[in-house]
């Protein structure tokens, strides 16, 4: 028993102290780059293996997410769109691909993958809560209230969508909702900075 639990250590020991290929040492790298705020260092190493790789999902997924990261929008789209060719049926991607697209406040398209999302998976929070922070961010008031109206439905204690709620309120003048929805987050986080400002927002009406 003993001599079998020694194999058992030696090959353990061995496996770990394997050389990693390529692929593993730069993808893990990329993280503790992205940690330390390195965006364009961790972008350049998983690039240098890109040609080796450039069919491999995850990696197309990490790259559009670091570049979205690093404020390279458009690049990030490519990459994500990448992603989503090799997967195609792949959710996670989609709701990638909606997040620098609100970056960029293309609500065309922040609509069109929303819809690819919703369609696949109606109550999907991602989803749903970046297409109504996009309607809101293009200042079109109601059509984020109808969305967040659909999210609280859905998740009636998320506390984002609440501040969502409390926002859009206050952006259309209605005051008594908007205050209703930032003292219920109150309630529950009674620190929540952002809520108490909202809500100091609506008395002063």
């Amino acid at each position: 028993m003993k001599k079998l639990l020694l194999i058992l250590l030696l090959l353990t020991a061995s496996l770990f102290s394997a050389d990693l290929t390529d692929y593993q040492e730069n993808y893990f790298k990329s993280f503790t780059l992205e940690e330390n705020k390195k965006y364009d260092e961790a972008i350049e190493l998983l690039e240098a293996i890109y040609p080796k790789y450039k069919y491999d999902y995850e990696l197309n997924l990490r790259l559009g997410w670091l570049n979205y990261t690093n404020k390279k929008y458009q690049k990030s789209i490519e990459y994500l769109k990448n992603a989503n060719n090799i997967q195609k049926n792949s959710i996670e991607s989609l709701n990638m691909i909606l997040l620098p697209y609100t970056a960029l406040k293309d609500i065309k398209n922040v609509k069109k993958y929303a819809s690819l999302v919703i369609k696949k998976s109606p109550a999907n929070y991602y989803a749903l809560i970046r297409l109504a922070y996009a309607y809101y961010s293009v200042e079109k008031y109601k059509e984020a209230l109808h969305q967040y109206k659909v999210l609280i439905s859905f998740f009636p204690s998320d506390t984002s969508i609440k501040l969502g709620l409390g926002s859009t309120y206050l952006k259309l003048k209605d005051f008594v909702n908007a205050q209703k929805y930032y003292l219920e987050i109150l309630k529950v986080s009674p620190y929540h900075e952002t809520a108490y400002k909202g809500y100091l927002a609506t008395v002063k009406k």
